[in-house]
């Protein structure tokens, strides 16, 4: 467990990057969010008229703004600190679950940094002008745990999928990696397909699940993203 502590610390070496970077992220959009609110407020004038403040509530910002950053962490991770881990005494193995429980930490920030952000712009009747960045239906439209659960996912998927790519390119180079963004893309595109082809079935899950199919979609594919790095991971050279 030491040695595995140690690579945590190689990851939290510097926290602005690590941890503190993806909520600066988050409060750059929120600014965003609100001044562009208010270019249309002194357009429409205030209160803002029913369909701007219904067109509002599908802010997708929130979910666009931290996946580039967080997956540049995850490919940082994986490669700036594994010659230094090595050097220290840990081995593969204990540079990824250092490395993993430093993403747990990360995504953790994220998602209680939105559930914050949520609570304070409800509290401001959606920052005093009716903007709207977390309290969305992407979000589950103020349902905290909803808040909680996509954000983290969200950020846990970004972060490993950094991984993967990261530790494929260690392992075998750029044109493995090239090789692994094709198949990866070719693997999306044939489930959107085999969404669209078992579209009713999809729609019958959809139903009783809701917006919670798509959370269990990014948990299972975090997992598989995680699954990747670990064993590309093990053949990573120096």
């Amino acid at each position: 467990m030491t040695r595995v502590n140690r690579t945590l610390r190689l990851y939290l070496a510097n926290k602005s990057w690590s941890l503190y970077s993806p909520l600066y992220i988050l409060g750059i959009m929120t600014m965003f969010s609100v001044i562009i609110t208010g270019i249309i407020g002194i357009n429409t004038g205030f209160p803002l008229p029913a369909d701007v403040r219904e067109n509002m509530r599908y802010n997708g910002g929130a979910l666009y703004a931290p996946p580039g950053f967080l997956v540049s962490v995850g490919v940082l991770a994986m490669n700036r600190n594994f010659a230094m881990a090595l050097a220290l005494g840990s081995t593969r193995k204990d540079l990824w679950r250092g490395t993993s429980l430093g993403f747990l930490l990360t995504s953790s920030l994220v998602g209680v940094g939105a559930v914050l952000a949520l609570g304070l712009e409800r509290l401001t009747n959606h920052w005093f002008i009716g903007a709207r960045a977390f309290d969305v239906q992407f979000l589950g439209e103020g349902d905290v745990l909803r808040t909680f659960i996509t954000m983290f996912l969200l950020s846990i998927l970004s972060l490993y999928v950094g991984a993967f790519f990261g530790t494929v390119f260690r392992a075998y180079g750029t044109v493995w990696t090239a090789i692994a963004a094709i198949l990866v893309t070719v693997g999306l595109l044939a489930l959107v397909a085999l969404a669209v082809w078992q579209s009713t079935r999809v729609s019958q899950v959809w139903d009783s699940l809701g917006a919670w199919l798509l959370l269990n979609l990014a948990a299972a594919l975090a997992l598989l993203a995680a699954s990747g790095s670990y064993a590309v991971n093990r053949r990573a050279l120096v």
